[in-house]
């Protein structure tokens, strides 16, 4: 009987967690499809955006060159806020471990990566943690003036986003994007130069901001996408485990209730021919 009690909670217990598994897996389709939606309509702006961007920059007069080798780098660090998500947020924890030195700054977006790299010591900026719980096109203004700001200011020798890239439901892959210094495609040629008005620079310093809030934006939303697929398989997998376990459970609990049946026959049979 001891063993049926301890089987029968044991099954209790898997029940349990697999109904939480299954109920996250759907909380995670749901999102992964709001997500992938509005990831799929931005690309197509981005794109556009990045490639007039190029144009221009290739246009414009060369700026005087300052020597920033000696300064930091920055580096957006876009993560989850919650766990169960497999291997995603280590995936981008190792990436950025691999790239950054210890003068560079980090402005990590999401709770998980602000608090590992908070335990390494990191120069971190913690004022745009929160910013993919709901993901706003006007905290994320904020954020990119704020980078803009900073780069003009000569702080800072690069800056970058490390995002996670979504490929398909099951192929993620941690991207590195630079922002700041823009670079020029140079596979492209243009034969006939367009007509700016006024000129070059200032249609570029007019476009810098709404470029560099449009790639976050899409950055944090691509994440989100990679995020809840992620999550998805993992709760998938773990409901699926779930279910072989009860399987297993179950098998093992019907053998020992129907040999303490067949026990209780055979005393009860004995105790009458006695």
């Amino acid at each position: 009987m001891a063993s049926l009690v301890k089987t029968k909670r044991r099954i209790g217990s898997v029940t349990n967690t697999r109904k939480i598994t299954k109920a996250m897996e759907l909380v995670a389709s749901v999102k992964l499809k709001r997500f992938k939606s509005t990831m799929v309509n931005g690309n197509n702006y981005v794109n556009e955006i990045k490639e007039v961007m190029e144009i221009l920059s290739s246009l414009k007069e060369e700026d005087i060159k300052i020597n920033k080798k000696k300064l930091p780098n920055l580096y957006l660090i876009i993560n989850s806020n919650l766990g169960l998500c497999a291997s995603y947020n280590n995936d981008i924890f190792k990436f950025a471990s691999s790239i950054i030195r210890e003068s560079d700054e980090i402005i990590p977006v999401g709770l998980k990566g602000y608090h590992h790299f908070k335990n390494l010591s990191f120069k971190l900026n913690e004022n745009y943690i929160s910013l993919n719980e709901k993901i706003n096109f006007d905290d994320v203004n904020k954020l990119s003036s704020f980078i803009l700001n900073e780069y003009k200011q000569n702080k800072y020798s690069e800056v970058y986003v490390i995002y996670t890239e979504y490929i398909n439901t099951i192929t993620f892959k941690v991207k590195l994007m630079k922002l700041f210094p823009l670079e020029i495609n140079s596979d492209k040629k243009i034969l006939l130069p367009p007509i700016l008005e006024p000129n070059a620079e200032e249609l570029l310093n007019e476009l810098t901001p709404i470029y560099l809030s449009s790639v976050i934006y899409q950055a944090i939303v691509t994440s989100q996408v990679s995020e809840q697929a992620s999550r998805n398989n993992a709760m998938h997998n773990a409901t699926d485990n779930a279910d072989e376990l009860l399987k297993k459970l179950k098998l093992e609990y019907n053998k020992a209730r129907q040999g303490a049946i067949t026990q209780e026959i055979t005393e009860v049979v004995a105790g009458a021919n006695n």
